[in-house]
């Protein structure tokens, strides 16, 4: 029974720790913007429950923060100039779902949630 026990549980924390590194690489997606097409890069890196990384634009690169992992989800923030944009991702086979929460305080920024389809580069 304690074998059988034990079997199970270390096969569940191989399946999270199999989506978990799954979310470790380059990523990109396509943002529409008012000057036209934008290509976001991301490179992210998880080490047992904790993600690292950046995203990067034309415009520059971002360093993230508080980045956490649970199995095929995961957040972060990424500070833009002052502000604090939360990101939530989920991992769903060969793509991420991320969504986007802007700070409400941001003169400029679109309120609520916005959300992109992140693909893996090869």
């Amino acid at each position: 029974m304690k074998k059988t026990l034990l079997t199970v549980l270390l096969g569940v924390f191989a399946f999270s720790v199999g989506h978990a590194q799954g979310i470790s690489g380059k990523w990109k997606a396509d943002l529409e913007s008012p000057q036209g097409n934008l290509e976001l890069n991301f490179t992210f890196k998880v080490e047992e429950a904790k993600l690292t990384g950046a995203v990067s634009s034309p415009m520059g690169s971002q360093e993230i923060t508080n980045g956490k992992v649970n199995g095929n989800e995961f957040s972060y923030d990424i500070d833009m100039m002052g502000n604090t944009m939360t990101f939530k991702g989920k991992l769903e086979k060969e793509n991420i779902k991320l969504t986007i929460k802007m700070p409400e305080d941001g003169s400029e920024a679109p309120r609520g949630p916005g959300e992109m389809t992140l693909t893996r580069v090869e």
